[in-house]
């Protein structure tokens, strides 16, 4: 679609007033019913999340992607409408708090934000329990705290009775609207673990998701949800500069399976329009594919870390890979993978790459959760010397005996390795604890393509 133009994009945002609402649950349930009704829902998820996109995906077949106001905010319209542009409705769940964003002064990052750039109307759930008139003060807070979102409707969740929802709906502000409510109910919700929800693709069960859409039908006007929707108004064309021209020019092994599956979809898609060709690989069990790079994402190599540690030809060779000077890239879980051993939670130690001396432990407790803000102090396969980017950190697991002093980047947010510095070099091989989306930096899928295709010109 040409730049200059408006698109209809019927759309909505769910909020929550803060985390643990059932955002999650609400969201599914809604797709699920969007998808019933045959509205082609496109999922969209604020924030740095990778688990609650994987249930997206999975029950819609529909690629779900991550919008970021913080990390990517001049990147933001463009890729909504490059995956909304062909679809019935969008749906963007929100992320935390609808206010919560980078701090307690700035929206930068917060849902609220992505609801005013995408010019999107708002439902919002807010938490019943426990509570009756008093719900009012809370949803009238909401609304005036900044008049410039678009509040258009509210989901209760946990009610405890018809009548409790009909003294709810009673203190709502005037002109706020109720799209229903949802009694506390038992079995339904997503499970999590240490990092969030546990990935689509270990839990999938269809008579779970297929409760979740009885229960949002049941109790949710999804019609008036619709007509919210269909509101928002046309969105405006943006000029399209993320994406590169396509043409294959290098080969790039992305390492997929239940032990490493946190990747946004659109660094892929980037890397495939720089000229990468993905050939995904599993390191539970194949050997490395024909490629010029390696792309180590996060996940849970701790939980499979026995079973890794039972693939050595692939450790092995993912080493001399890494000495010979082939890219790769890892991130969090990947950077896991390259140290000398990981040991997890249960205690067991057990044997990884050894690209980077260190160990690796996990933790009970929550080692790192915050955005992050970089400069590359190296040249880098991602990067240049003074070259700045934002992305984020998320992990329990920390570092130990490290026999590494070479960092690839400075910290001004997040705590990185140690002492807010990050990315461990060796040869062409960079391994970090911040994730990165590219749209925040285009150039670094570009870098690393190319660096790519270096490599197999050599």
């Amino acid at each position: 679609m040409p730049q200059g133009v408006e698109m209809k994009a019927p759309r909505i945002v769910i909020a929550g007033e803060r985390s643990g609402v059932g955002k999650s649950t609400i969201t599914v349930g809604i797709l699920l019913a969007l998808k019933k009704r045959g509205l082609d829902p496109q999922p969209f998820k604020a924030g740095p999340d990778f688990l609650d996109p994987m249930h997206h995906s999975i029950i819609l077949e529909r690629t779900s992607r991550n919008l970021d106001t913080w990390m990517f905010p001049d990147a933001v319209k463009e890729l909504f409408i490059r995956s909304a542009e062909d679809a019935g409705i969008s749906v963007i769940e929100g992320v935390m708090g609808f206010y919560d964003g980078v701090d307690g002064i700035r929206e930068d990052g917060s849902t609220s934000h992505l609801s005013k750039i995408l010019d999107s109307p708002v439902i919002l759930i807010l938490d019943a329990k426990g509570s009756a008139r008093s719900i009012g003060a809370i949803a009238k807070g909401f609304l005036e705290f900044d008049k410039n979102v678009n509040i258009a409707g509210i989901i209760f969740n946990n009610i405890g009775s018809e009548k409790h929802l009909r003294m709810l709906e009673q203190s709502l502000p005037k002109g706020m609207v109720s799209l229903g409510g949802l009694p506390r109910k038992e079995g339904i919700e997503l499970k999590s673990r240490h990092l969030g929800l546990i990935p689509a693709g270990e839990v999938f069960r269809t008579d779970k998701y297929d409760m979740i859409l009885d229960f949002i039908e049941e109790n949710l006007d999804v019609e008036k949800i619709i007509d919210i929707a269909d509101s928002a108004p046309d969105i405006d064309v943006v000029e399209k500069r993320i994406f590169g021209e396509g043409g294959t020019r290098a080969s790039i092994g992305v390492a997929y399976d239940n032990a490493f599956n946190f990747y946004y979809q659109d660094n892929i898609d980037m890397l495939e329009s720089y000229g990468a060709e993905i050939l995904y690989f599993s390191p539970l069990k194949d050997e490395i594919p024909d490629v010029d790079g390696i792309y180590l994402g996060g996940g849970y190599p701790e939980i499979f870390s026995k079973d890794l540690s039972m693939n050595r030809a692939l450790l092995h060779d993912v080493r001399k890979l890494s000495e010979d000077g082939m890219p790769i890239y890892a991130e969090c879980g990947g950077m896991m993978y390259l140290c000398d051993n990981v040991r997890d939670m249960e205690g067991n130690l057990n044997k990884m790459c050894g690209v980077f001396k260190a160990g690796v432990e996990m933790t009970n407790k929550l080692q790192a959760l915050s955005y992050v803000e970089a400069i590359s102090k190296r040249d880098n396969i991602l990067s240049c010397k003074g070259h700045t980017f934002r992305g984020h950190e998320f992990h329990y697991s920390r570092l130990y005996e490290i026999e590494h002093d070479e960092f690839a980047y400075d910290l001004k947010y997040g705590r990185g390795i140690v002492n807010g510095k990050d990315g461990m070099l060796s040869q062409n091989t960079l391994a970090s604890y911040t994730h990165v989306h590219f749209a925040a930096s285009p150039p670094m899928a570009r870098e690393l393509v190319k660096r790519c295709s270096i490599y197999s010109r050599s």
